[in-house]
C-alpha cells in the first residue's frame, strides 16, 4: 500500500540523516544513564525497585516534580523536532511534488509519514529503556514489569502524539520558519503556560457568571474544571497516567496539582472518581492527541496550493 512506502521512505531518511541514531544515542544515555546512577549509586539495595525511579512524583504543594514528567518533557522536544519540517522542507526543495506524483494520494503521504517519523521516535525511545532495563538488571533492581511494560507502551503513545502534532504544524505553515516557530511557540505553551491558562479559565468563568447576575461558579467546580484542563495538555495526560500505575487512583490524580487543589479535590476524588478524571478517559485524551492533530494535517494538506 502506497502509505506504507511512504512510511519506509521515512524511516529510511532518517537513519540516513542519522537522526535516529543520535535520539537513540541520547535516550540510552538519558534512560539507562539514569537508572545507572539511581540504582546503582544513589539508592541503597533494599529501595531498588523500578517505582523509586520511573514512579517517582514530589509534590511539594506549588512546585511539583517527577521522572516521568521530565521524561515526557524531553520526549516531547524530540518527537517535534522529528516531525515539525516533514512537509514544509519537502514542499520548500520540490520533493513533495514527486511525492504525490507517484502513485500516493495526500492522505497516503500524511499516513505514512505519522507512521514513519513515529517510528523513529519509538524505537529511538525503546532502545532506551532496554538499556534501562539492562541497567535494572545489572543493579539487582526489582522490575515491577506489570507497571514498567505498560509505562513503556505509555510512553511511545506519548512520541506519537507530539509528532502527530508536530506534522499538523508543518501541513498548516506556509514554510519552514513559520512551523519551527509554531512548534517551538507550541511547546512553551504545553511545557510552561499550560498551567497558567488553565488555572485563569475557571477564574474567568467564575467572574463572567458574577457580572452577568448568576452568582458565580462553586470553588469545588472551579478546582474540576481547572484540574480536568491540566489533564488536556498531553504531557499532563501522560504523567498522570504513569503515576496510576504506581499509586491508587485518587493519589495518581494528584500528582501535579497545587496544595489548595488537593484539599479541595482530595475528598471527592477518594470517595469515588469521576469519568473524567478515570484512566480510561484520560487514555482516550493521549489518544486524541494521535488522531485530532493528523486528521487537522491533512485537511490543511488536501487543501494547500503546492
Amino acid at each position: 500500500m502506497s502509505w506504507q512506502a511512504v512510511a519506509r521512505k521515512e524511516f529510511r531518511d532518517a537513519i540516513r540523516s542519522r537522526w535516529l541514531h543520535g535520539s537513540t544515542l541520547f535516550f540510552a544515555l538519558f534512560l539507562g544513564g539514569a537508572s545507572a546512577l539511581f540504582f546503582g549509586v544513589l539508592l541503597p539495595p533494599a529501595n531498588r525497585q523500578v517505582s523509586n525511579l520511573f514512579g517517582f512524583f514530589a509534590n511539594l504543594g506549588v512546585f511539583s516534580f517527577s521522572f516521568p514528567g521530565l521524561l515526557a518533557l524531553v520526549l516531547g522536544f524530540i518527537a517535534l523536532s522529528t516531525s515539525y519540517g516533514s512537509i514544509t522542507e519537502e514542499r520548500e526543495t520540490g520533493s513533495i511534488k514527486l511525492l504525490l506524483s507517484l502513485p500516493n494520494s495526500r492522505l497516503d503521504a500524511v499516513v505514512g509519514k505519522l507512521l514513519g517519523r513515529s517510528a523513529v521516535v519509538v524505537v529511538a525511545l525503546l532502545v532506551g529503556f532496554l538499556a534501562a532495563f539492562v541497567a535494572l538488571l545489572a543493579t539487582g533492581t526489582r522490575l515491577e514489569l506489570s507497571s514498567f511494560v505498560p509505562q513503556v507502551a505509555l510512553t511511545a503513545l506519548l512520541g506519537a502524539a507530539f509528532v502527530s502534532i508536530g506534522l499538523s504544524l508543518s501541513a498548516l505553515a506556509d514554510s519552514n520558519r513559520e512551523a519551527t516557530l509554531a512548534t517551538m511557540g507550541l511547546y512553551l505553551v504545553f511545557a510552561i503556560l499550560w498551567g497558567s491558562v488553565s488555572e485563569g479559565i475557571p477564574k474567568l468563568l467564575n467572574y463572567t457568571a458574577e457580572q452577568i447576575g448568576m452568582g458565580g461558579v462553586s470553588e469545588l467546580t472551579r478546582v474540576k474544571i481547572g484540574v480536568f484542563l491540566k489533564y488536556v495538555n498531553p504531557l499532563k495526560t501522560y504523567e498522570t497516567l504513569a503515576a496510576g500505575l504506581y499509586y491508587e487512583p485518587s493519589k495518581a490524580r494528584l500528582v501535579s496539582t497545587a496544595f489548595g487543589e488537593q484539599t479541595i479535590l482530595g475528598p471527592v476524588l477518594s470517595e469515588s472518581i469521576p469519568f473524567y478524571f478515570s484512566g480510561w478517559f484520560l487514555f482516550l485524551v493521549l489518544l486524541a492527541w494521535i488522531i485530532v492533530p493528523a486528521a487537522i494535517g491533512y485537511w490543511a494538506f488536501e487543501r494547500s496550493d503546492l
